[in-house]
């Protein structure tokens, strides 16, 4: 008799799944920035529109790694801590991006001048 059944490969799970998932979301937020910006949603304030696509852009990334990190916190098989600390890991660049934006922003000159 011969075997059947189908091999799959393992789903990756743990830290590095968690890092790189991590890492996609943080990189879509920043398209979704890179985007907005491009768009120039200002009228008379850059900082304005600059804001308002941060603002987004942020948002996303924070509604949409809260879902996958819920899901990947009920799929683990006792590596709840690897998923966590996959997660807290990405958090570090996105934090330093998060302050040279936002220090972008706000030296920005305001008005129509």
């Amino acid at each position: 008799m011969s075997d059947h059944t189908v091999h799959r490969l393992p789903r990756p799970q743990g830290l590095t799944a968690s890092l790189t998932i991590g890492a996609l979301v943080h990189v879509l937020a920043a398209l979704v920035y890179g985007g907005l910006s491009l768009l120039r949603l200002e009228g008379c304030d850059r900082a304005d529109g600059l804001a308002a696509g941060w603002a987004l852009a942020v948002l996303l990334d924070l509604l949409l790694g809260g879902v996958l990190l819920a899901g990947a916190l009920r799929r683990t098989n006792g590596n709840r801590w690897a998923v966590l600390a996959g997660w807290a890991l990405t958090l570090v660049p996105f934090g330093v991006l998060v302050r040279i934006v936002m220090l972008y922003i706000a030296n920005l000159p305001s008005g129509c001048a």
